[in-house]
């Protein structure tokens, strides 16, 4: 039952090959920012670098605070690949539940979106840098290590999959709604058997121009992986503007989103939905 090769990929496997399959075709658009698969695929390489220089390898695990941004998603990658596991956190989370969960989980390392969470990542850093051994930031700081820069940093470098299909690829927390959050731990198999799922039952998009409003730490990233394995771009937006995602729908002749509820009578309100 624990035979390998019947445990199936892991999800830096699915990640990586998908990445090399189309190197000139566009991974991510962010603004008028564009990045191919091939300089994406450079990135997750760069960075696993960066983790093995310093010390993170199989069995760490890095908790990620971000909004919709393509390194951080490139960061996850490179930590599944290197057989680490993520924990997002939510970014509407309180600072206690993330303290919480960074410290319940266990984790070595912590990644924060500074752009975005500037002031978050000093209170998580006064909070927990003693419990880590490696506190990230995708900018620069004066409480973390720039991640970015120390990847620019790197020589050339190969992205390399390590993990085995039993790892552990995810520990991500409940919404506590019975209660205190919990910690839900799945597998690469399960993770890349998911993602296959998702591929067979679907229907997604024979080329997907796949727009991210949501955040992608929660249910609108999952749908990443499988996009870019049938070579189609994800658009990130890093928070819901109507007028914004309209636009880009237009524009970008979006095929493909994930909405709550709420944001779908917000566009169907909009006076400017028939354009």
């Amino acid at each position: 039952m624990h035979d390998p090769i019947h445990l199936g990929p892991t999800v830096g496997a699915q990640a990586l090959r998908a990445l090399a399959r189309y190197p000139d075709r566009i991974a991510f658009v962010e603004g008028d920012r564009r990045t191919t698969y091939a300089a994406t695929l450079d990135l997750v390489a760069r960075i696993q670098a960066v983790y093995a220089a310093q010390g993170l390898g199989r069995g760490d695990r890095i908790a990620i605070l971000t909004a919709n941004r393509s390194e951080a998603w490139c960061a996850s990658v490179a930590a599944q690949a290197s057989a680490m596991s993520i924990t997002w956190l939510h970014p509407l989370g309180s600072l206690d539940d993330q303290v919480e969960q960074i410290v319940d989980g266990e984790c070595s390392a912590l990644l924060v979106d500074d752009a975005n969470f500037l002031a978050r990542g000093a209170d998580l850093a006064q909070r927990v840098s003693g419990a880590l051994r490696v506190l990230f930031s995708l900018g620069r700081t004066d409480y973390a290590l720039d991640l970015m820069a120390a990847a620019q940093a790197v020589g050339a470098a190969n992205a390399r999959d390590i993990a085995r299909p039993d790892d552990v690829a995810i520990l991500n927390y409940t919404g506590g709604t019975t209660g205190k959050s919990k910690g839900a731990l799945r597998n690469h198999a399960q993770n890349a058997s998911y993602t296959t799922a998702i591929l067979s039952d679907f229907e997604l998009p024979e080329s997907p121009r796949y727009l991210v409003i949501a955040p992608m730490s929660h249910v609108a990233g999952t749908k990443i992986l499988p996009c870019l394995m049938l070579g189609g771009t994800i658009h990130l937006m890093k928070g819901f503007d109507p007028d914004a995602a309209l636009d880009t729908i237009a524009r970008e002749k979006i095929n493909m989103t994930l909405l709550v509820p709420t944001m779908i009578y917000v566009l169907l309100d909009h006076p400017d939905l028939d354009r």
